[in-house]
């Protein structure tokens, strides 16, 4: 379940975003309450490009936020006690990263407002950058990878998100070096229980 306040503190800094035409899409846990699966979350993630960051951290400072941590790929902000929750920006700095950003889906949602959202086959790819670049991640990220492809294969993400793209998922694992994870969580989501496996010596 999503805090009821968190809807509220999105809609201003996507106004501000928008306001400096930053522009932004949900990831994270309220990308996948997207696809028709809400997960509790009390922060909210989202994916700019990285080039904004000098528009952003005034943005945030003004809203009553502090960024506690700063790197080229992400920036953490808080609030004083935490009374505003957490802000957690992804900077996507490539063409690639650009192309996510452009490929969001605009969703209008009762609760969270009207937002853009990244493509579960883009959710999928940064997870599995996420993984690359921490391994220690790797249990949080694969389970959240396995509910993608759970909602993909039971036919629950909503129909105005592009259908899952395996042939780029699997061009982006073999770059990461996670092509083994991924056709393995491939297999077991998407193998036919009711045929089974043949095994040859």
């Amino acid at each position: 379940m999503i805090s009821e306040k968190l809807p509220k503190l999105l809609q201003i800094i996507a106004n501000n975003l928008k306001g400096e035409n930053i522009p932004y899409s949900l990831i994270e846990a309220f990308a996948l309450s997207l696809y028709g699966l809400p997960k509790f979350t009390a922060d909210i993630d989202l994916l700019t490009e990285g080039r904004f960051w000098p528009l952003i951290s005034p943005i945030m400072e003004r809203l009553g936020y502090r960024c506690f941590q700063k790197t080229k790929s992400f920036a953490q902000f808080d609030s004083a006690l935490g009374v505003y929750g957490k802000f957690d920006f992804m900077f996507v700095n490539t063409p690639e990263g650009r192309d996510i950003l452009k490929k969001s889906n605009a969703i209008k949602d009762e609760l969270l407002g009207d937002h853009p959202v990244i493509q579960p086959t883009d959710y999928i790819i940064l997870k599995l950058m996420a993984i690359a670049n921490n391994p220690e991640r790797c249990s949080k990220d694969e389970g959240d990878i396995l509910d993608v492809l759970k909602l993909c294969r039971d036919g629950l993400i909503p129909g105005s998100f592009e259908k899952l793209d395996k042939e780029m998922i699997l061009l982006f694992a073999e770059r990461f070096g996670q092509m083994e994870r991924v056709e393995s969580l491939f297999d077991g989501t998407f193998r036919d229980p009711n045929k089974p496996e043949r095994f040859e010596l």
